[in-house]
Parts: C-alpha cells; sequence; structure tokens
C-alpha cells in the first residue's frame, strides 16, 4: 500500500505520463520533444521519492543534527542530480538539444518539489 503523503505524488507521476502521450503530436507541433518530458517525469518522480525516503527517516531521528543533514542532503541531492542529468543531455544532444523540453521538466521539478513539501508537513500536523 502507497503511504498517503505519497499519493499525490504518484498520480501526478500518472497524469503527467497520460497527458504526454495523449497529446504526442501536440507537444510535437509546438516544438517539445514529449520523450524529454516523459524520461524527465520518470526520472524527477524516482528522485523525489528517494528524496522524501531521506527527509521522512531524517524526521524521526531524535537529533537536531541527523534532521538538518538529511534535509540539506535530501534537497542538495535531488538538486545536483537534476543538474547533471541536464548537463549530461545537453553534451549528449548539443545543437539539437530540446530546450522547451528542458524548461517543461523544470515546471515538473517544482510540482514534484512541492508535493513533496506538502506531504512532508502532512507528518509534523497533529490532527
Amino acid at each position: 500500500m502507497i503511504p498517503k503523503p505519497l499519493r499525490p505524488i504518484i498520480w501526478l507521476f500518472l497524469v503527467i505520463n497520460i497527458f504526454t502521450s495523449v497529446f504526442y503530436r501536440t507537444f510535437t507541433s509546438i516544438d517539445v520533444d514529449p520523450n524529454i518530458l516523459l524520461i524527465g517525469n520518470a526520472y524527477i518522480c524516482i528522485i523525489t521519492l528517494v528524496s522524501y525516503w531521506f527527509m521522512s527517516t531524517g524526521s524521526k531521528s531524535k537529533s537536531t543534527v541527523q534532521f538538518t543533514s538529511s534535509v540539506y542532503g535530501s534537497f542538495l541531492m535531488k538538486l545536483v542530480l537534476s543538474v547533471l542529468i541536464i548537463v549530461i543531455y545537453s553534451k549528449i544532444a548539443g545543437k539539437n538539444m530540446n530546450s522547451n523540453g528542458i524548461i517543461g521538466c523544470l515546471f515538473l521539478y517544482l510540482a514534484y518539489m512541492f508535493l513533496e513539501v506538502r506531504g512532508l508537513m502532512s507528518l509534523f500536523r497533529k490532527d
């Protein structure tokens, strides 16, 4: 069973994949490579889930240092891996790099980050 705070992340992943697949030709016509969006969506979802796991594990620690380390480590890991994949893609694609697809992935990164923080905040709420 998927934990409740992770459900919006999984739903976003599925919705983006379905939306991109259904409107594949539309994305192509507006100069956005749908394959970049699909691969970027999967990549960002995976690193968001790993990041969430790091932060949720750190939130259960008794030490403030461990909590802070897990939050900063998770944030830096996600940011560095995202930048790294963009640099690798730009080196491989060269002049054929689809910057519109990269910008779309940037918005996906922000959406996943919002859902991740919202899910983590729900762990700290006292109902």
